[in-house]
Parts: structure tokens; sequence; C-alpha cells
């Protein structure tokens, strides 16, 4: 696997972790530098007598270290890894010591163990009379939520939308907490961004109307989802915030293929830190969206760094244009391979407008465009193309200067979500080489 800098960094829990573990990629450091085909391991002196013992799963992501840091991975890990990134040549290739070898077959046995118990689950007998009393128990339950939603959005719309900038820190709390007792989180959610609306904006009436309408209309949706296709009904039931079982969706049919990590960004929501994963299929030419749910203190199951590449069978979520995956395993590829980009703003939003009008619940797309440039007009910034075709690009000062240090003003191609408005630049490349930028603070 040949990562670099960046990418191990952005495996770093917090910046003193990535400040010492820079400063641990020094040859000097280490007393022990080895290396197989699926592991690497080192010895760190420490201030104590012996060395502390470090692993690394190169086939899939993850760190073991005898050091007593409670942070993943500690330091020494990074270090190691960023000394192996940067100078390979100092790393010996051996047969993995006992330590080395016990740690992996353990990491072996517990994914055997775990998909062992998923097919048992899956072929656990259901007592179908409690499991339909439990449903038909939700659906009540989301039935009343959607009728009450329906009679406020109703009376919001009758009362007018000009105080609704004064109301709405009221009036959205109030609504997500009785729909979150309806279960359904959904629509929950939905009602929530309503608060992220920029009252101060010249079109914030255009922006509240059109969130407004999109969550009425899913509401009415579900009221007559009995009339809907399968794909449909399965589409508005995953939006209202029904769920399914993972055993059930690893029952389809997957999608084999090389994917590239596009992107990684974690939101905290309550107390529940949430991974998203963004890929991008070199056959298939589909992208994937992989969530990983974090509670405090767990340890993720998968590591995933943008600019990677793996090997996998994705298990796409039913539903219009689903993009959300699950996959039971994977392996680092070497086969490394440049996505499809449009080849320009228009057919960008000739796509984004496309999906649009097959799915009017999407709010932004993401979509890799092969030729842009920064223009400034005005007090905003601009991406164009080699047809001087511009769109409004979301970019904050960080991720500009990057931008600019990385390209020195020159042209590149961009992993982005696109919207009606705006764009958001996530990462860029740059003569073969993939950049991720920190575009994140407003978002």
């Amino acid at each position: 696997m040949h990562l670099t800098e960046e990418q191990i960094l952005k495996l770093a829990p917090d910046a003193a972790s990535e400040k010492a573990g820079k400063g641990l990629a020094s040859p000097t450091k280490w007393v022990l530098r080895e290396y197989s085909e699926r592991a690497l391991w080192g010895h760190c002196q420490g201030s104590g007598k012996n060395p502390y013992q470090t692993q690394i799963d190169l086939q899939n992501i993850a760190f073991k270290c005898s050091c007593p840091s409670r942070k993943f991975p500690c330091k020494h890990g990074l270090g190691l890894l960023l000394l192996h990134a940067s100078h390979p040549e100092l790393f010996h290739r051996m047969e993995e010591p006992e330590w080395v070898k016990t740690w992996l077959e353990k990491r072996s046995e517990n994914a055997e163990k775990k998909e062992k118990r998923a097919q048992e689950k899956a072929h656990k007998p259901v007592d179908e009379k409690a499991r339909q009393r439990r449903v038909n128990e939700r659906i009540r339950k989301v039935n009343d939520g959607v009728e009450e939603l329906q009679i406020r959005l109703k009376d919001i719309l009758r009362n007018g939308l000009l105080n609704i900038p004064e109301k709405i820190y009221t009036l959205a709390p109030e609504m997500r907490r009785r729909l979150i007792d309806a279960q359904a989180p959904g629509l929950a959610a939905m009602v929530s961004e309503l608060m992220t609306i920029d009252f101060e904006s010249e079109v914030w009436k255009y922006d509240l109307t059109d969130a407004l309408s999109r969550i009425y209309l899913l509401a009415e949706s579900y009221k007559h989802i009995d009339t809907l296709t399968p794909e449909w009904q399965e589409e508005v039931k995953s939006l209202i915030g029904f769920t399914q079982a993972k055993e059930e969706i690893l029952s389809g049919t997957p999608v084999a293929d090389t994917w590239m990590v596009l992107y990684v960004h974690e939101e905290k929501q309550d107390k529940i830190t949430v991974q998203y994963h963004w890929l991008y299929g070199k056959s298939s030419g589909r992208y994937a969206l992989y969530l990983q749910f974090l509670a405090p203190g767990v340890v993720p199951e998968v590591t995933l760094l943008p600019g990677s590449f793996i090997s996998a069978e994705m298990y796409f979520y039913p539903g219009v244009s689903s993009q959300r995956v699950l996959f039971k395993q994977y392996t680092v590829s070497q086969d490394v391979f440049a996505p499809q980009a449009c080849a320009s703003v228009a057919g960008a939003m000739a796509v984004f407008r496309e999906t649009v009008t097959r799915n009017p619940f999407v709010t932004k797309m993401p979509v890799i465009v092969a030729y842009l440039r920064l223009t400034q007009q005005g007090d905003e910034l601009h991406a164009m193309d080699t047809d001087k075709h511009t769109v409004l690009l979301h970019l904050t000062e960080k991720a500009r200067t990057q931008l600019l240090l990385i390209t020195g003003g020159k042209p590149f191609a961009a992993f982005l979500f696109a919207d009606a408005k705006r764009w958001s630049i996530k990462a860029i490349w740059v003569e073969q080489h993939y950049h991720i930028l920190d575009n994140e603070d407003d978002e």
C-alpha cells in the first residue's frame, strides 16, 4: 500500500497525536523496523527499559502497540507508518515474529466469528407475531407523527413566512422532538436542517419554501406509500427513518469491484460519531457510501484511507439510485485507477438535474469533474471549466489556501458535492496526486 503523509495523518485522533507521530517518524527512534506482505512492525525505544512493540495490519489498516496510551492509533503507530511511507527502504522484509503473527491470526479469527454470528442470526427463527406487533406499533406512531407534522406545516403557511426567522429556533426543535417520539428520525433530521438556513441572505424565503415543500412531499408520499413502486416504497421508508436489518442487505446481490476511497468525514450526532466513507467503483462507475456509527470510546471496525484502493463486494441498500452500502470484508488493492469524470461544469450540472428529476429528495450529489480553475467574481469564488462555464463554490479560507498552495493556480480535477446553488470541493487531483481539502468548518 502506497500511503502519503496526508493520508496517514487523517488517522490521528487529535492534533497532539499528529505532532507526536511526526516526531517519531525518524529512523533513530526505532531499533527494529520490519515488514511482511500483510503487516508492518517495529520497536520504539521509550523512556523505559524495554522498547514498545508496535504493529500495523496493512490489509485492513489497524494498529496495536504495547505502550500505555489510550488513543487510537497511538503516536507510535502513526510514527511507524509515516516512516515507512517516507523511507520504505529502511525496512527489512522478514518473517513475522510470533507476537505479530498471533495478533494477525486473532484478528482473522474474530472476523470469522463475526461472520459466523451474522449468519446464525440470519437463520435464527423469528417470532413473527411479536415482530408484526412491533412493526404495527411503529407504523401507528409514524402515521400519527406524519399527520401532526403536516398540520404544523399548514399552520406555518397560513400564518405566513415572514415571521419564521424569529420562530424557527422554537418551532423546529418542537417538531423534531415530536418526530423522534414518533420514531421518524429521518423526517426529524430534515426538520432540524431548517435551522441551518441562512436567514440573513436575500434568498432565504426560497430556501425555506424549498425545504418545507420537500418535507411535506415526503410526508405525503408516506401517507400514499401503498400506491408507489417497490423501489420508491423502500426509498420513502428509508427517508422517513425505517431501518433494514444488515442480514437482509447482505443477502442481496453484491457489486464486486475495485473501489477508490474518495473521502472520509466524521459528524457528531448526539453522543454518536458517524463516519461517512465515500467510494467509487472502477468497473461499475458507481458511488458508494459506507456509514460507521461509533459510541464514545469505541474503536472503528473498518479504517479506510482517502486516496487508497480496496477490493470488495458492496451490497447496496434498496431504493431509488441508492448509494449506501454494506460489505462483509475487503482487501487492500494495488489496482490504482483514475475515476471517470465529467468533462465540464455544464456536464456535471446536467447529471445533477437528471438525478434530482429522478429523485426530488436529493439535495447534494457526489461528482468528479476533470478540469477546473478557481476564479473570483466579486466577493465570491467560482469554479470554471475549459468552456468558461462557472459555478459558485463553498470553499473555506483554509481550503482555499490549501488549494492554491497545491495547485499554484494550475487546473485541477476535483471530487465534490454539487447542489442547486453551490459546489463544495472535498478533494483534488493534481499531477495524479490526490489531496484532501479541509473544507468542513461551516457545513
